[in-house]
């Protein structure tokens, strides 16, 4: 009897993310997933039933690995900087969550578990990024005419500015000059 074929969840990941981006989700399909990671198809099957499985997991792995790093950024001299880092390093995230409204969230339970943990992962995000702010705030450094669901909001969009011509410091420096300006009071920190 052979011993079947596994494949290592972060190869799985990355090459779902790169044939979504490159060719879309709805030319997303195991084959060419197979393909690309150079196995049978059924071996994927032997992990999800339908795509929509797979691509929710992927998310849900996403939005973890960036929720657990919003702690870190909090820890950061300029935790705004260190939020617009992290954007920095997950910009695809954007591009990933826009084929939110094209996967069939009934595919199966599996499926309607994962929409719901997504959702729960970006509420877990939403408040993290608003205990930055409001600290920033009760501090005096930020303006008080703005309210917290306004600034969460801004510094979450910051993720969809793209990444051009520039190094990733350079982007993070940029970005965060513009945030720094329009959140701070006077430009400070």
């Amino acid at each position: 009897m052979s011993r079947k074929k596994t494949i290592d969840p972060v190869d799985l990941y990355t090459a779902t993310e790169e044939l979504i981006l490159e060719h879309g989700y709805s030319r997303f399909h195991f084959k060419a997933l197979a393909e690309k990671l150079g196995v049978a198809r059924s071996t994927i099957y032997n992990y999800y039933d339908k795509k929509e499985e797979l691509v929710t997991d992927y998310m849900i792995h996403l939005l973890e690995r960036s929720v657990e790093r919003i702690d870190d950024a909090a820890e950061e001299e300029e935790p705004v900087k260190g939020l617009i880092r992290l954007w920095s390093r997950y910009a695809h995230m954007h591009q990933m969550l826009q084929i939110m409204p094209y996967i069939d969230r009934e595919a199966t339970d599996k499926v309607r578990q994962n929409v719901q943990r997504m959702f729960e992962l970006f509420q877990e995000m939403k408040a993290k990024i608003g205990v930055i702010l409001t600290s920033g705030r009760e501090a005096e450094l930020m303006r008080q005419d703005v309210s917290l669901s306004t600034r969460v909001g801004f510094i979450m969009a910051t993720v969809q500015i793209p990444i051009s011509n520039m190094t990733e410091e350079e982007w993070v420096d940029e970005v965060y000059a513009i945030v720094r300006d329009g959140l701070y009071l006077n430009g400070k920190k």
